[in-house]
């Protein structure tokens, strides 16, 4: 079962993993980068309520990396380092007892390609490890500088105790999108309202409103 997880898109990241060590000779910095593959392999196959201690392991050997690179390996380091922060600002928004499974968006029933812009469908199933309760699923596009910039939020609809949903929401991948990240939220909790992204970004986050509605 643990087989069929997938890591959200926003952290995986093992292309510009990749990227880094193409552009770096240094031994040390290799060695980070072999553990940090595993790490996402490891990170992968948790369930994604019990990934919180791996993620953290996973922040402190990028760091640890950032000290043996420079020049373009240290910029798509740096870009990873970005996408763990956004990553865990995703998290802070989503709810306690929500959580999104294998999320991902198609395009003919492949993977899509985020950074063509148009049309696709974000597929996944929406799990509810609580009581019944309203939610809402939404979806944050970001930039190559790691700045979001357009924002697709689903109408509310109401989930019951231990429900698995899957999900069918439409909507439009905006040019200059690198990477995404996918919340569930729940509206009546304070906690997981929407806020702005803790990275610079454009003054106003664009925002899809054709909402889906999954009730």
């Amino acid at each position: 079962m643990s087989a069929q997880r997938q890591l959200p898109p926003i952290i995986d990241f093992g292309e510009v993993l990749d990227r880094v060590e193409n552009r770096t000779d240094d031994a040390e910095a290799h060695g980070y980068i072999d553990e940090i593959h595993e790490g996402l392999d490891e990170l992968a196959a948790r369930d994604p309520d019990s990934r919180e201690t791996q993620v953290q392991e996973l922040e402190h050997l990028i760091d640890s990396l950032l000290i043996y690179v420079d020049d373009d390996a240290e910029m798509w380091a740096k870009t990873i380092q970005n996408r763990f922060a956004n990553y865990r600002h995703a998290r802070r928004e989503s709810s306690r007892t929500l959580h999104i499974a294998n999320g991902r968006l198609e395009r003919d029933g492949e993977t899509a390609d985020v950074e063509a812009t148009g049309e696709a469908t974000l597929h996944g199933q929406l799990v509810n490890n609580g009581e019944r309760s309203d939610a809402m699923v939404s979806l944050a596009f970001y930039d190559e500088y790691d700045r979001a910039i357009w924002k697709v939020e689903s109408r509310e609809f109401e989930v019951g105790p231990g429900e698995k949903r899957d999900l069918g929401l439409n909507v439009y991948i905006p040019e200059g999108a690198s990477y995404y990240a996918i919340a569930a939220l729940e509206p009546a909790d304070p906690a997981t309202v929407a806020d702005e992204a803790p990275t610079p970004g454009k003054d106003n986050v664009g925002e899809d409103t054709s909402y889906v509605d999954f009730s």
